[in-house]
């Protein structure tokens, strides 16, 4: 695995993961010509569109906790320096959830499509109530989403990472974990609240504990629509898109 063209990486990652701001791939080059790897996927087509300026608007159902229903609004805000890496940028993308119990929190994440397909985080910092509670870093970068359609199926991709967590009194929190993703369906036609899409395809993420095996209460479900992005999520809570904006 790692950087190239054409198809999306299978089997374990296989960065170094003791250097900070490490990639499992080479980022796309967003200004290809002239340059030696490909550009990102057109807006039209990507699973995962970082352009600058999109929106999404999601209903959220919180099933264990405390806030019920609420809404996330995501928006890219553009290309920015990543703290603490130096000469690495990324995409920033911040989310805000109006949480009707535990108050405002909001994320800014630092993301990067790669030119294997993949898309991956290389940092995110939580604020509550406009108080920083907590930064973290992966490293190597952890797997976001996908940016395109695999060429075959099945896929899958195993993402092995070292996660370093800075609370906000400076207290540090380390752990290794591991994550096996795979696309279990494509070719759907699914309606959401946003309207009704095609092509779209399913994603499981299975976290795994220290023998292997999958924590059955931390599977997540994605399904991407091309053009459009998450369109819905299941797992610890429900996510579904209300409404979108996508900027070419």
């Amino acid at each position: 695995c790692g950087g190239g063209g054409g198809s999306l990486p299978t089997g374990p990652d296989s960065g170094n993961p003791n250097q900070t701001g490490d990639l499992p791939g080479d980022p796309v080059n967003p200004n290809p010509n002239p340059g030696p790897n490909p550009g990102p996927e057109k807006p039209a087509s990507s699973l995962w569109p970082l352009t600058a300026g999109s929106t999404w608007t999601y209903d959220i159902t919180e099933h264990n906790g405390p806030n019920g229903r609420f809404q996330k609004h995501v928006t890219v805000v553009g290309e920015r320096d990543v703290p603490d890496m130096p000469g690495r940028k990324a995409l920033l993308v911040h989310s805000r959830q109006d949480r009707t119990v535990t108050g405002l929190y909001e994320e800014y994440s630092y993301q990067l499509e790669l030119t294997n397909g993949l898309v991956v985080r290389l940092r995110e910092e939580d604020h509550k109530d406009g108080n920083l509670v907590r930064t973290t870093t992966w490293s190597p970068a952890t797997v976001k989403s996908l940016a395109r359609i695999p060429d075959s199926l099945p896929w899958s991709y195993q993402s092995a990472v070292q996660e370093l967590t800075v609370l906000g009194d400076g207290s540090r929190e380390e752990s290794d974990p591991t994550y096996n993703w795979r696309v279990v369906e494509q070719g759907l036609t699914m309606t959401v609240k946003a309207g009704t899409f095609t092509d779209v395809i399913k994603v499981q993420r299975d976290k795994l504990n220290d023998k292997g095996e999958v924590k059955t209460d931390k599977v997540r479900y994605y399904w991407l629509a091309p053009g459009v992005g998450k369109i819905r999520e299941e797992g610890e809570r429900t996510e579904e898109l209300t409404a979108y904006d996508l900027k070419k």
